[in-house]
Parts: structure tokens; C-alpha cells; sequence
């Protein structure tokens, strides 16, 4: 799970020598097998950095030998996502599987690339949805522009089903009926009689939910009716359910739409402070925005910038002059060069500043960076 505490817990990080490696990976097909042989290119390019940065015998060798562990762990390999981001120091390794596709990069530097992360708490985090149906119960993982169905294979996902499985459990209900599946299906069964039954039938799948949920770490945004989406949410025993519940029939719906759903809700539950940073763009004059680089480093730099906006996949070099506040670009970076944006989150997040990483579409004025000033 990465939260604005695992990017805080990066950026703290001390050392003259901590190494970033990133690559797009791939869920399945044969692009996946080529994803063990990148990451391999990509460790000689780390070990051959290192080497340089180091001069000590068998430092490289030592420092990257978690990373060479992987390519021995075919099931890691085989439970991929669409980015890997891997953070090593001499004594922490740490990786991080993402929704999304990241460039394939590594830096060894006196900091981390924290960029690659950053869209996790903005944009491209990942959510679940529980279609509470009465029909067709489904747990979909999603992303804003992605979607998996993770219900357990072995759990029953509806009413009737249900029923059938175990008939045993008899119940004595209002209707004077006898069995769970007579007072469900037949004609004398009120709306109270099936409520009982649905709850029984909820409370005996919600461990299993909970079990996959409790792996992923996700919020839960629940849609269904007004009934059965109450009658979950009072056998939920997971912690990260989110308030705010969708009140419609999801067996209308494709899982997109179901995620869709979902997505308004995280949007708007978790992302209000971001988007109504996003709104005074087309409000404030130029003197309190601006997406002139070099201007919103320095401004950083001073304290003076409340939110900054970065598009994601994009890179810039060079290094800043803080003795004349300037900023010097390089189209061919050395060993004293930065990669400026992931230099300016950093920076943000010590001076106080919210940073975000925003697909290019969805950027203020569709620049490479924009930023909203204090004052």
C-alpha cells in the first residue's frame, strides 16, 4: 500500500548511495516473460553506476543482491501489475507492484525517485467495489482506468446459490415456514423473511471478502440498494469501508460501471482537496499560478508554493543554483544532474507544499508542471 507515509518515509531516507530502478511490467502474455530479462539489463546498469560512484570491491555485488534474488522468484514474476518500482539502500529493499505503467529508469543518487509513486495518491490509486446483489455479488480492484474481478472462486455469489449449497441450515421465521430456502422462494415470504435470509447469506461470504480485502488494503466503496447495501455494511468487519455508499442496482451494470461508480467516490472522498486546487487554476490571476519551471522550483524552494501539479512520465534535468536562485537545464545529464521534477516534489514535501502527478490530459493548462502559490 503506498500512502503520503511511504513517500515521506523515502524522502527521509539518508545516504550518499540509495538506487531507484522502475520498469512498465505486464500482467500476463509474452511481453511478461521479457520482464525478468529488463529488470536483469537494468540491475547491470545499476551495478555499473554504483561501481563508478563507489570505488569498493564488491560493494555493487552486495548492495544489489536482493534485487538479483528476484529473477530467481519466478512466482513474483508471474503476479505482476503494470509498473514495478523497487527502492534499495544498503540495508532496506523494498518494491512496490502499480496499476499503472512507469518508464524504465534507474538513478543512484543521494535521494530516491519518488515520482513513479506520487499518482498512487493522486489519480491512479487503487480502490475495491462490492456490488452488494442479491444475484451476483462481485469484488472488483480497481484503478481509475482499470478493472479486476477478485472474488473468491470458492464462495457462493448469490442468494440461491446459496441455498442450494447448504439447506441444512434451517431457520424459524414470521411466516411460520420452515428452511431458509422455502421462506426465500416462496409465496408467502415477506420482504422481512428474505432480509434475514440475505444477512445470513452476507455474513457467510464477508470473511472471505475480508480476507482478500485485508491483502489489497484498498478503500471499499460499496454500491448496491439501499437494503441489501445496509445489510452488508452491518456484517462488514473491514476497517477501510468507506462512508459514503452508492445506492443503485448493480446488477445493472458491467464491472466498468461499477467502477465508475466507485470512482466518484474515491474522487470526491479522497481527492476534494486536490480538485478544488485544480478549480482555482481557471480562477486566480498569474500572479498566484504559474507553470514556468524554473519559477515554481525557486518558488518551492522559498516556502511559497501550497500545491504542485506534475505530469506524469515526464522527466526534466539539470540541477538548481541556490546562490543565485537559478535553475540550469541539461539535455545530456552528468553524475551533478537531477531529474528536476521528482527534485521539486521532494522539495515540496519538505517545505510544506501538496504534490501531485497528473495524467498529461488532466493537467491545469496541460503543462509539464503548474503550481498554486501561497501568496
Amino acid at each position: 500500500m503506498v500512502s503520503e507515509r511511504t513517500i515521506r518515509d523515502l524522502i527521509n531516507q539518508k545516504g550518499e548511495t540509495l538506487v531507484t530502478i522502475t520498469l512498465p511490467t505486464h500482467e500476463k502474455g509474452e511481453e511478461s516473460k521479457q520482464d525478468p530479462i529488463r529488470f536483469k539489463n537494468l540491475i547491470s546498469e545499476a551495478e555499473k553506476k554504483l561501481e563508478e560512484r563507489v570505488k569498493k570491491n564488491g560493494f555493487a555485488e552486495k548492495f544489489l543482491k536482493p534485487a538479483k534474488e528476484l529473477l530467481d522468484t519466478p512466482m513474483f514474476w508471474s503476479h505482476q501489475k503494470n509498473g514495478l518500482a523497487v527502492y534499495i539502500t544498503e540495508d532496506s529493499f523494498n518494491y512496490y507492484k502499480l496499476p499503472y505503467e512507469v518508464n524504465e529508469q534507474v538513478l543512484v543518487n543521494d535521494h530516491f525517485l519518488i515520482t513513479p509513486l506520487l499518482p498512487m495518491t493522486s489519480m491512479d490509486g487503487t480502490f475495491s467495489v462490492l456490488a452488494a446483489s442479491r444475484k451476483n455479488v462481485r469484488l472488483l480492484r480497481c484503478s481509475r482506468n482499470s478493472v479486476h474481478d477478485i472474488t473468491p472462486q470458492d464462495i457462493e455469489t448469490s442468494v440461491s446459490d446459496y441455498l442450494e449449497v447448504d439447506p441444512q441450515k434451517q431457520l424459524q421465521f414470521h411466516s411460520g415456514a420452515k428452511g431458509q430456502s422455502a421462506v426465500y422462494h416462496g409465496h408467502n415470504a415477506n420482504e422481512e423473511d428474505k432480509m434475514v435470509v440475505v444477512e445470513a447469506f452476507y455474513r457467510e461470504i464477508e470473511k472471505e471478502l475480508t480476507e482478500v480485502l485485508n491483502k489489497a488494503n484498498d478503500p471499499l466503496i460499496i454500491v448496491g440498494l439501499v437494503e441489501n447495501a445496509n445489510l452488508y455494511e452491518k456484517v462488514n468487519s473491514y476497517n477501510r469501508l468507506v462512508d459514503e455508499k452508492v445506492n443503485h442496482n448493480p446488477d445493472e451494470l458491467s464491472d466498468k460501471e461499477l467502477r465508475d461508480k466507485g470512482w466518484e467516490v474515491v474522487r470526491h472522498y479522497f481527492l476534494s482537496e486536490m480538485y478544488q486546487s485544480l478549480n482555482k487554476f481557471s480562477e486566480y490571476g498569474e500572479d498566484r499560478v504559474s507553470n514556468n519551471l524554473g519559477e515554481i522550483i525557486e518558488s518551492t524552494v522559498m516556502g511559497k508554493s501550497s500545491t504542485i501539479f506534475i505530469s506524469r512520465g515526464e522527466t526534466k534535468w539539470g540541477k538548481y543554483d541556490e546562490e543565485n536562485h537559478t535553475v540550469h537545464y541539461s539535455t545530456n545529464p552528468n553524475g551533478e544532474d537531477v531529474e528536476l521534477l521528482n527534485w521539486l516534489s521532494i522539495t515540496g514535501f519538505k517545505t510544506g507544499s501538496k504534490v501531485y502527478v497528473l495524467p498529461k490530459e488532466e493537467m491545469p493548462i496541460r503543462s509539464t508542471v503548474a503550481a498554486e502559490f501561497r501568496f
